[in-house]
Formats: C-alpha cells, structure tokens, sequence
C-alpha cells in the first residue's frame, strides 16, 4: 500500500470586532505546500472542501478522516 502525504498550513486569527459583546469571527488561510496556493476560509466546512478537492485531484477515493 502507498502512504500519500499532502501538507497544508494552516493560519487561524480571530477578527477584531467593534462591539466587544459580539462572537469572535474566526479566520484561516490554508496554503497547499505542493503548489503554494492560498485559500482563505471562515470554516471548517470550507477547509475540508479544498483538502478534499485536492485529494480527489489525485486519485485518493475512498477515504476517511481518522486519527492516527
């Protein structure tokens, strides 16, 4: 079996917000090291869509998330 190795980095910040009372807005830029593209997301929704966009580019069906 081949073991396939993808690496993002990943930023996370919380936004500043005027009203102190208001929820944090949460943030993140990933960057796929293998092309240097940069994504800019507000969710973890959005990140497992461009991990899995690229996963599926190369091939990696089926799959599932799990710890090692």
């Amino acid at each position: 079996m081949t073991a396939w190795r993808h690496r993002f980095l990943i930023d996370v910040w919380a936004e500043p917000r005027e009203v102190e009372t208001l929820p944090a807005v949460i943030r993140a830029r990933v960057q796929d090291m293998a092309t240097d593209e940069e994504y800019y997301v507000g969710s973890f929704a959005e990140l497992e869509r461009i991990v899995d966009a690229r996963l599926d580019a190369e091939g990696i069906t089926p799959r599932r998330w799990e710890r090692p």
